[in-house]
């Protein structure tokens, strides 16, 4: 018996640990990570056995089944249903995200969107490698440039005359040659050299749904860069989420892949931290969300092989 005594908690450490290993690497729906921003339009609801929600699981299945098939890249639509109950959705992984990155992020995408909007026929969600747009309207090919969200950092260029004529530059440039890609994607990056002591180079990548046409794709571009004005003037580094489009840039690699020369050096990280209460810099956000996951899960295995021993014990 006292064999027995010994061996049986080993076991269930062993099992449970088996388990939430398994759950790290087969996530369920409950698990899908909260996108960076999401949004349920108001407009119009479903119920649950409306033609709507069968058309839009539809869509969405489709989308996520694409994610396996190696004939797919960073693009993803579908189309169900006839009017006023069909569904289409869309899903784009940004330039310079990979193919493993890009899959993985648009498989969370059409499982996380209708946990945040469950009843509405339109929503939107954004991580940081993709966002996911589904509609019972005509979306394909058509633009939005509605600005939904906008994150930035706190620090300003020292020379904001130079700085802003060097942005303008660059996605004067990015946004010309994004809106000239191809129906799979149209995305541009580059970065360019900024006469300001506190910021040697700044990179920049912006980001069309490659349905949209050239003037399409150029036009939402522009009121992005218009925007930086009214939004976040002489910041160190933005991120602006349109439905249609978006523009990024900041001080360091957005994504390593999109250096322009392998040699580069990347520069250094800015020395102050965003200020609290202000929406800051994507970088400095998601480490600190990194950090407090980590610290969760540490904190919920310790308690969970705690709880485990106490029970033994008192058994024994």
């Amino acid at each position: 018996m006292g064999s027995l005594c010994c061996e049986t908690p080993f076991f269930m450490v062993f099992f449970i640990l088996v388990l939430v290993v398994q759950h790290s690497m087969f996530p369920t729906t409950n698990s899908q990570p909260d996108f960076t921003y999401h949004s349920c339009s108001n407009n119009a609801n479903y119920t649950n056995n409306s033609p709507f929600k069968k058309n839009l699981h539809n869509v969405l299945l489709s989308i996520s089944s694409k994610t396996t098939q190696l004939d797919y890249g960073l693009f993803y639509n579908a189309t169900s249903g006839e009017y006023p109950d069909r569904a289409t959705a869309l899903a784009l992984c940004r330039g310079g995200v990979s193919l493993k990155q890009c899959r993985s992020c648009v498989y969370n995408s059409t499982l996380r969107i209708t946990k945040d909007c469950p009843k509405q026929r339109e929503a939107e969600g954004w991580y940081s490698d993709c966002q996911i747009r589904y509609s019972n309207n005509s979306i394909y090919g058509v633009l939005d440039t509605t600005i939904k969200y906008v994150r930035w950092n706190t620090q300003k260029a020292l020379n904001p005359r130079g700085f802003n004529k060097v942005l303008r530059s660059l996605f004067d440039g990015l946004g010309r040659e994004a809106a000239s890609g191809s129906s799979v994607q149209k995305s541009a990056w580059g970065d360019k050299k900024v006469p300001s002591s506190n910021v040697d180079i700044v990179y920049g990548l912006v980001d069309c749904f490659p349905d949209l046409s050239y003037l399409d794709c150029l036009d939402c571009l522009n009121r992005l860069q218009n925007f930086l004005r009214t939004c976040c003037n002489d910041s160190m580094g933005v991120r602006i989420f349109g439905i249609s489009c978006q523009l990024n840039y900041d001080n360091t690699p957005i994504y390593p892949s999109l250096l322009s020369s392998p040699s580069l050096p990347p520069s250094p990280l800015p020395s102050s931290s965003p200020t609290p209460g202000i929406i800051c810099s994507e970088k400095f956000c998601d480490c600190l969300q990194f950090k407090t996951y980590l610290k969760m899960v540490n904190i919920t295995l310790i308690t969970l092989i705690k709880s485990i021993f106490v029970g033994v014990k008192k058994n024994v």
